[in-house]
C-alpha cells in the first residue's frame, strides 16, 4: 500500500493488556462523551438565565435534537462496526472506503432534515406538546439547527469512524477545541455582548453550529493531510453502493432503536407537558444530567463496540466477551457514586440550573427516582453498544421497543393519570423499564447469543467478494 508509511496502526487492541487496551480507548472516548454533552450543558447554563419558559424550550428542542444526534449516531454504528472490522482483519483501503460513504450518507439524511427544518419546525414543536407560549421562544433553535445538521452528521461519522479504527486521541482534542468556541460564542449570541446580534434561545443553536463546523473542517483536514489511521485516499474515493447497503443493513435496527426511544420519549414529553411548564422545565434539566451519566456510558460503550469489532474480526471471541464484561464492571465503579450525589444533593444540583421553587421540587423528585436505577442503565448501554460492534444490533432493538413502549409508557399514563400519582408516576414507569432493560441485556450478552449471531450473519460485515474499490 502506497500510503503505509503515513498510516496510524493500533496493534495493541487485538494483543496485549486487554484492561490497558480498553482504559486506551475508553479514556478519551469517556472525555469526548462528557464534552459532546457539555454542548448541551452550556446551552442549558446561559438560557437559564432567560427564564423557566426559555429553559422549557431549550428542553422541548434538546429532545428533538438529540433524535438527531442519536439518528446519526445509530446509523454511524454500521460504519463503526466495519472500520472495526477491516481495521481488526488489517484491510486498510476497505475501511478507508467506508468512511469515504459517510459522507454521502450524511449528505442524504442532512437533506431530509433541512427540508422538515423549512417546512415543519412549527409542527414538529407541536407534536411534542410545546404550548403557544413556548413555540415562539423555540422555533428559531429548532429551525438553525435542522437547516444545519450537516454538520451534526457529519461531526458523528468522521469521529466514529476513526475510534472504529482505534484512533480516539484526534475526536477529543476536535471535541476540545469545538467546546471551548461554542463557551465563548453561546454568551455572545445569547444576550448580544459587543457588536454581536441578542438572538436570546436562538443564540445558542448559532453557537453550536458554529462550534460543530469548525470541527468537521479540522477532522476533514486531518483524514485529507494528517498521520490518521484513516485515509481519504484516491483508490477509496468514489461511491460505493455495496458498501453503504452493508452500512445500513448493520445502522437500520441501530437507528430503529433510536427511534423506538425517541417516540417513547415523545410520548413521555407530552405527558410531562401535560402538567406545566415548570414540570417541562423539571423534566429537561434531570433528562440533561441522566444523559451525562449516559454519555460517560455510551462513550465506554463505544470503546466496547470498537474491541469486540476488532477482536472478532481478528479471530479472538473470549477476548471480545471478556472486554464487555471489564468495561462494564469499570462503568458501575462510576455510575454508583454518580446515582449516590443525584440522591443526596438533587436540590442543589437542580438548582445550579434554574431557581424557581417548583422546578426544583419536581426537579428533585425525578433527579432521585433517576439515581435509583442507574446501575441497570449501566448494563443496557455498555452491553448493547458493545454488542454493535459484532454487528448484532437486533437484539439491543427488540429489548429496546419491548420495554421503552410495551412498559415505560403504559405504566407512566397509568400511574399518572389513572391512579393519580402525577409526575411521580411517570417517573416510576422510567425506573421500572430502565431495571428490566438492564436484566434483560446482562442476561443476553452473559449467554453469548451476539457471539452466534456474528458467525451466523458474518455475510452482513463482509460478502463473499471483497469490496471492489477499483
Amino acid at each position: 500500500m502506497n500510503n503505509a508509511r503515513l498510516r496510524k496502526v493500533n496493534d495493541s487492541i487485538t494483543k496485549g493488556n486487554l484492561r490497558l487496551s480498553l482504559w486506551k480507548l475508553a479514556g478519551p472516548m469517556i472525555a469526548s462523551a462528557l464534552l459532546h454533552d457539555l454542548f448541551s450543558l452550556v446551552d442549558l447554563f446561559f438560557v437559564g438565565r432567560l427564564g423557566y419558559v426559555a429553559v422549557a424550550a431549550l428542553s422541548i428542542c434538546g429532545v428533538i435534537i438529540a433524535i438527531i444526534m442519536m439518528m446519526a449516531i445509530g446509523i454511524s454504528t454500521g460504519t463503526t462496526a466495519l472500520v472495526a472490522h477491516f481495521t481488526g482483519k488489517k484491510d486498510y483501503l476497505s475501511a478507508d472506503n467506508v468512511l469515504f460513504q459517510t459522507i454521502a450518507i450524511s449528505v442524504i439524511c442532512s437533506l431530509v432534515m433541512v427540508f422538515t427544518g423549512i417546512f415543519g419546525t412549527t409542527w414538529l414543536l407541536r407534536i411534542f406538546g410545546a404550548t403557544p407560549e413556548i413555540i415562539p421562544v423555540a422555533y428559531g433553535y429548532l429551525k438553525i439547527s435542522f437547516v444545519w445538521s450537516i454538520f451534526i452528521f457529519l461531526f458523528v461519522g468522521f469521529t466514529q469512524s476513526l475510534r472504529g479504527s482505534g484512533d480516539v486521541v484526534v475526536p477529543l482534542k476536535v471535541l476540545i477545541f469545538a467546546n471551548l468556541l461554542n463557551i465563548i460564542l453561546d454568551p455572545l449570541f445569547i444576550f448580544g455582548i459587543g457588536f454581536f446580534p441578542g438572538m436570546g434561545v436562538s443564540g445558542s443553536a448559532v453557537a453550536t453550529v458554529i462550534s460543530q463546523a469548525a470541527g468537521v473542517l479540522i477532522l476533514l483536514g486531518h483524514l485529507i493531510f494528517g498521520h490518521s489511521s484513516l485515509h481519504f485516499s484516491k483508490k477509496a474515493f468514489k461511491i460505493n453502493f455495496g458498501v453503504i447497503g452493508r452500512m445500513v443493513r448493520i445502522g437500520f435496527f441501530a437507528s430503529f432503536e433510536v427511534l423506538l426511544r425517541q417516540v417513547s420519549l415523545l410520548l413521555l414529553v407530552r405527558l410531562v407537558a401535560s402538567f406545566g411548564a415548570a414540570a417541562l422545565a423539571a423534566f429537561g434539566i434531570a433528562l440533561r444530567l441522566r444523559m451525562a451519566v449516559m454519555m460517560v456510558g455510551m462513550g465506554m460503550g463505544i470503546a466496547t463496540a470498537v474491541l469486540i469489532g476488532q477482536n472478532m474480526g481478528a479471530g479472538q471471541p473470549q477476548r471480545a466477551m471478556q472486554s464487555g464484561k471489564d468495561t462494564l464492571k469499570y462503568y458501575q465503579l462510576i455510575v454508583i457514586p454518580a446515582a449516590v450525589l443525584f440522591f443526596i444533593f438533587a436540590p442543589q444540583i437542580i438548582g445550579v440550573f434554574n431557581n424557581h421553587p417548583e422546578v426544583i421540587k419536581i426537579g428533585t423528585s425525578l433527579l432521585r427516582f433517576v439515581a435509583v436505577t442507574l446501575p441497570f442503565l449501566a448494563s443496557a448501554l455498555i452491553l448493547g453498544r458493545g454488542m454493535t460492534g459484532a454487528g448484532d444490533t437486533i437484539a439491543p432493538a427488540v429489548m429496546t421497543g419491548i420495554t421503552q413502549l410495551g412498559l415505560r409508557i403504559p405504566i407512566a399514563y397509568i400511574l399518572a393519570l389513572a391512579v393519580g400519582m402525577g409526575t411521580n408516576g411517570i417517573w416510576l414507569g422510567i425506573n421500572a423499564s430502565d431495571v428490566v432493560q438492564g436484566v434483560a441485556m446482562f442476561w443476553y450478552f452473559r449467554k453469548g447469543f451476539w457471539q452466534k449471531r456474528y458467525h451466523k450473519h458474518r455475510a452482513i460485515l463482509e460478502e463473499v467478494a471483497p469490496i471492489t474499490i477499483a
